[in-house]
């Protein structure tokens, strides 16, 4: 399985103090064609931490509540913890989260 940049997935996340696990969106950065991926996790808890971008077609994309992309909380996970595809972020949600994404790892390369 292959995943393309803006799609949102819900995986099953693992927790890490106790058994169990649970189902949550996330929308996918990076698949390099290989077992995992990377993807950082969606909320529909607001945070003010300038890493949050705040959805603007949430609908669209398959949830069922406003939500928010956490661009500083990126994590690798495993594609055969994907539960199902939801669908895929809109032009108006896709460019803010590259250029948010560009404005937190794109520092200093301009030849400088």
């Amino acid at each position: 399985m292959t995943l393309q940049f803006g799609e949102v997935v819900l995986i099953r996340m693992q927790f890490h103090q106790a058994a169990g696990a649970k189902v949550r969106p996330a929308v996918v950065v990076l698949d390099t064609s290989d077992d995992d991926f990377v993807a950082a996790p969606i909320t529909s808890q607001p945070r003010d931490s300038g890493y949050d971008l705040a959805m603007q077609d949430w609908r669209a994309a398959g949830l069922n509540v406003a939500s928010y992309i956490r661009v500083h909380k990126l994590s690798v996970l495993a594609k055969a913890d994907v539960f199902r595809g939801l669908g895929p972020l809109t032009e108006r949600d896709r460019e803010p989260l590259v250029s948010l994404l560009c404005r937190v790892f794109c520092r200093g390369t301009s030849g400088a």
